[in-house]
């Protein structure tokens, strides 16, 4: 088993770089290392990591991507759309894992919409919808697509919606939890030095899948 406590899983995500030009029309925002390394965590205490093939979808500069890999995941595919993502996730998994992790994880420039595969856990925080209406519906169909167990945020203000796409999907949530954070001023749209996010985390799982195993 992994013995890797959390408060060395939060400081070692710390120093995961920022996009340095994150894409508006993307809506590019990172998810804060310790709000990532406690659902990780959470997520390894499950037995949803440790030898598990894990994807990130929007992988974005790599920080559930990396987690994983981490907390020992037999192997980690993070997938983005912006050419930026795909490259500071990669400079950034050079820096902190080890040549063997760095054997374990790939990231890859592609559409979710293209993405195929399966997986034991998939790892996303997907576009909120506040540029283009409904933009994390195909992360969600996708996700629940390809894996047995997938972790997902969605703005809370979406809960009800969300829940009902989940059963279209085939899915089945198994725990939901409300998540708040400040993030620093991102895009020149926003109005205030912080922006804050109220969110909900949903743990799902793919019935079909789970019948198969």
């Amino acid at each position: 088993m992994n013995s890797m406590k959390l408060n060395r899983l939060r400081g070692l995500l710390e120093h995961i770089s920022q996009l340095d030009n994150p894409d508006p029309a993307l809506e590019q925002y990172f998810t804060p290392p310790d709000i990532a390394a406690g659902i990780l965590y959470n997520a390894a205490m499950c037995g949803d990591i440790e030898g598990r093939k894990v994807a990130d979808l929007g992988c974005g500069s790599g920080v559930f991507s990396i987690g994983a890999c981490l907390l020992g995941a037999e192997s980690v595919t993070g997938i983005d759309v912006g050419q930026n993502a795909v490259s500071k996730a990669k400079e950034n998994a050079e820096r902190l894992l080890s040549r063997e992790q760095l054997m374990r994880i790939s990231f890859h420039r592609l559409n979710v919409l293209e993405f195929e595969g399966t997986y034991d856990t998939v790892f996303q925080n997907p576009p909120f919808g506040s540029q283009t209406r409904n933009a994390d519906i195909p992360f969600l169909r996708k996700a629940l697509e390809i894996g047995t167990t997938v972790y997902t945020m969605h703005l809370r203000s979406t809960d009800r919606f969300i829940r009902q796409k989940i059963g279209e999907f085939g899915g089945r949530i198994e725990a939901a939890s409300e998540i708040t954070y400040r993030m620093p001023r991102t895009f020149p749209f926003h109005t205030h030095d912080r922006q804050m996010f109220r969110l909900i985390l949903y743990k799902a799982v793919n019935i079909n899948k789970l019948r198969d195993r």
